[in-house]
């Protein structure tokens, strides 16, 4: 004879979830070498951006104000009160095609067909 099986609700995970300390997430913990990497970047910035406390904003500040200093050089290029070979200075693949002042682009109409 087989015993009688309990067709009553079954208990599932009467221990509960383990619950374990979560541990506080650490700062980032930077080599002397990054540390005066930082410093010495952020001595290159304007006084406005190179008082951030962050790293991660202070890189930021840092690749805007490159942004800055590229566009300026690029527009002056394209005044006319910087020579085209500035643009070499430039770090790679920031600079666009700039037209010297004497050429133009050819402007061309374009017509709707129906």
């Amino acid at each position: 004879m087989q015993p009688k099986l309990k067709l009553g609700p079954r208990k599932i995970g009467v221990q509960g979830p383990s619950i374990r300390k979560r541990e506080s997430p650490k700062e980032p913990q930077f080599t002397r070498d990054e540390l005066a990497e930082l410093k010495r970047l952020s001595a290159m910035l304007p006084p406005r951006a190179a008082k951030e406390q962050d790293p991660a904003q202070l890189v930021l500040n840092a690749a805007n104000y490159i942004q800055q200093l590229v566009a300026t050089v690029q527009a002056r290029v394209h005044k006319g009160t910087l020579p085209v070979e500035a643009l070499a200075a430039l770090p790679p693949g920031s600079a666009t095609p700039v037209r010297v002042s004497g050429q133009k682009k050819k402007r061309r109409s374009i017509e709707k067909q129906h």
